[in-house]
């Protein structure tokens, strides 16, 4: 019994002898908490800022290819663009852009025998990030006719709007640009 006593007292006698804690460090538990949780916050912006920067040239290299192959065609081949478009089409997209190849250019292009090359000669992002980009492209467009034994070049800018659908970067909308 004596020796519960004795450890009875001890501990008592330590916790008397505790300092109590300071004001310095009951000041700076909150302003640890503040620096870390500002810390997580900047870890994560930095984090979609890279993302969305991954994305945007991404869908820059995307554009670059499959914008020339939209613009350009063939009256020999019509029907072969038209179906490697709507590889590199959305769906809803793809539907507008048949459409309108079908619809209106084949008609013209066949007649007149038409060969049209697209190539890039610069693109600008205007917006967007790991999802969806819109771009401003500068095309070159040679044009050759059975009217004109020469090849007719027009510089040309789209506004582009491309998509990321289950990871491959796609054309969502393409439109003359002013």
């Amino acid at each position: 019994m004596t020796a519960l006593v004795a450890r009875w007292r001890g501990g008592a006698r330590a916790h008397r002898d505790r300092r109590p804690v300071s004001l310095a460090v009951i000041a700076l538990v909150p302003v640890v908490l503040v620096l870390a949780v500002a810390a997580v916050i900047l870890f994560l912006r930095w984090q979609s800022g890279k993302a969305a920067a991954g994305g945007r040239a991404a869908a820059v290299t995307a554009a670059n290819q499959k914008v020339p192959a939209l613009l350009s065609y063939s009256y020999q081949s019509f029907g072969a663009a038209l179906s490697k478009a709507k590889a590199d089409t959305t769906p809803q997209f793809g539907v507008t852009y048949a459409k309108l190849m079908s619809g209106q250019v084949e008609s013209q292009a066949t007649k007149d025998q038409v060969v049209t090359q697209a190539t890039v000669s610069g693109t600008a992002v205007e917006s967007g990030g790991s999802g969806s980009v819109t771009l401003l492209m500068f095309l070159n467009q040679q044009t050759k006719t059975n009217a004109k034994a020469q090849a007719v070049l027009n510089d040309t800018a789209v506004r582009v709007t491309m998509q990321n659908v289950n990871g491959t970067w796609l054309v969502g909308n393409l439109t003359p640009s002013s």
